[in-house]
């Protein structure tokens, strides 16, 4: 059972999640267990963040691009039937996948599940206020900060969502489920959501598993494709295509970077 602290927590998003169609009973089993948690820190994190402009340039180191080299010569049989299919070169994705999660080494070392209902309560200001420096929220719109609130809240509840229906297609437990620090996963870094529109099951095993390298490159070619991605694009246009993979200009020039130097050559290409 919901212990009384758990249960003070968590009501209001399991009637929520109830209303939308989830069966109550499992969603009550879900928030039981011990390793589901709530995270106050999350959203205050969220909508302080600030990507730093120059955090992609290790990833154009000699270091960084050795390991890639070695990631397209021990994964080429997957990459090439991957090309055949999408038209995506393998220095592309392998350089979205080096930058996103170091070819895989790193896919969080979080619960997805808990970060997605963390971020899904914190919708008022009274809750997160005591957890922001003073001299950021003095600074900070109310009425700014309420839309946000409602706005992140509202996305981390849809992406929440997605979270359980991915793991009810898949027959994964949601609670196993690690992500990064604002609940993307597996080694392609899908938010939820994007999993169940753009996942691929490569392998034919019977699930779309984004930790298994075959599923997880699909599915990124499979996003790319959905955006444009074809032969013959100019270099603006698949700058854009990028774009939508991560919306920061630093990470599109970062990701064309380190495919250049493993020998992607855009005209070529066309």
């Amino acid at each position: 059972m919901l212990t009384q602290q758990k249960k003070a927590v968590w009501a209001p998003l399991i009637e929520r999640l109830v209303a939308d169609g989830e069966d109550r009973d499992a969603v009550i089993t879900l928030f039981e267990r011990e390793e589901v948690r709530f995270n106050p820190n999350i959203m205050p994190r969220k909508l302080t963040h600030k990507e730093l402009p120059r955090q992609y340039d290790i990833f154009l180191t000699e270091r960084s691009i050795s390991k890639a080299r070695r990631y397209l010569i021990e994964n080429k049989e997957i990459l090439e039937r991957i090309r055949t299919r999408f038209d995506v070169p393998p220095e592309i994705l392998t350089a979205i996948l080096l930058i996103e999660t170091d070819l895989g080494g790193f896919t969080g070392r979080y619960r997805a599940v808990n970060i997605l209902a963390s971020m899904a309560l914190a919708d008022s200001i009274e809750q997160i206020a005591p957890l922001i420096q003073p001299e950021a929220l003095s600074s900070m719109d109310r009425n700014w900060l309420a839309n946000k609130l409602a706005t992140k809240s509202k996305w981390a509840y849809e992406e929440l969502k997605a979270l359980l229906a991915y793991a009810r297609l898949n027959h994964m437990d949601p609670v196993k489920i690690q992500s990064s620090i604002f609940g993307a996963i597996g080694i392609c870094q899908f938010m939820p959501s994007n999993a169940l529109k753009f996942g691929i099951d490569f392998d034919n095993d019977g699930k779309i598993d984004l930790f298994s390298t075959q599923d997880a490159i699909a599915s990124m070619a499979n996003y790319l494709v959905s955006y444009g991605w074809k032969n013959g694009l100019d270099r603006a246009s698949q700058e854009q295509i990028i774009y939508q993979y991560n919306h920061s200009e630093p990470y599109v020039r970062a990701v064309l970077g380190v495919a250049e130097r493993l020998g992607y050559n855009y005209t070529l290409f066309r």
